[in-house]
């Protein structure tokens, strides 16, 4: 099957990565993870709702900072790919 088919019926879905364990990234998320709990543990009720409306407000900052980023990354990789197939003689698009 082709990517561009795959990406049509849902089958890539760049925002859903997995990871291996033992990792830089793993261990960061583990210790993130940890030291939320950690940090939750000490907060009253109405503390730990603010919280959440912070972390919430954070995700939605995420969300359309990472699809940039993504889109970004795929442009500039689609122009490394032209630059190489046209031996540099590609003028900017």
């Amino acid at each position: 099957m082709l990517i561009l088919e795959e990406l049509y019926l849902g089958d890539v879905r760049p925002s859903e990565r997995s990871f291996k364990r033992n990792t830089p990234y793993a261990k960061a998320l583990d210790n993130l993870v940890k030291v939320g709990d950690e940090l939750t543990d000490t907060l009253t009720e109405k503390q730990k709702e603010m919280f959440e409306d912070y972390m919430t407000a954070q995700w939605e900052l995420n969300v359309p900072t990472d699809c940039e980023t993504f889109i970004y990354a795929l442009r500039l990789a689609a122009k490394i790919i032209l630059d190489i197939l046209t031996d540099g003689q590609m003028k900017e698009i």
